[in-house]
């Protein structure tokens, strides 16, 4: 009697590029200096291949992160003084990480959404679009990296 045993492993496949610690510490210190937080902030990453930036992060201080995959259920809704969109794969993905995040957020924290690598239809635009809708505005944009900086629209209250 032979047995096969098969590992099957859900998720995405490793990353093809070497983590650089040195290009995620400079990304990390670049938001953690356009949000303005302390270094014991708490973050939510929000996107795929989030591996680095999550590690760069705890080397900082950072006293609480968490990584979440767009579309995936979240066992909790732990507040996050910034929540960070780095990776996100068309407009479905774009609308579940900004609800997570603006979920997160409240009405002190930030949200962070990296456009250089959003596949969404409408790019930049889609983003802004998509983010006044559940009560954020936009706080600044960094032309160069192709970053949007939002925050909580005073008066808003988001709907559960």
């Amino acid at each position: 009697m032979s047995v096969q045993v098969q590992n099957i492993v859900e998720g995405e496949p490793p990353s093809t590029a070497a983590i650089d610690d040195a290009s995620s510490t400079a990304r990390v210190d670049r938001i953690m200096a356009v949000a303005h937080l302390p270094l014991s902030a708490h973050v939510a990453l929000i996107g795929h291949h989030t591996l680095p930036l999550l590690l760069a992060l705890l080397q900082r201080g950072c006293a609480a992160v968490r990584s979440l995959r767009p579309g995936t259920p979240s066992p909790d809704r732990e507040a996050a003084d910034l929540a960070w969109i780095v990776d996100v794969q068309g407009d479905g993905e774009l609308d579940d990480a900004l609800h997570a995040a603006r979920s997160r957020i409240g009405v002190t924290g930030l949200v962070v959404v990296e456009g250089s690598n959003c596949v969404c239809r409408r790019g930049l635009q889609s983003i802004r679009d998509r983010a006044v809708a559940l009560g954020l505005d936009v706080i600044a944009f960094d032309h160069k990296a192709r970053r949007l900086v939002l925050g909580a629209r005073p008066g808003f209250a988001l709907a559960a």
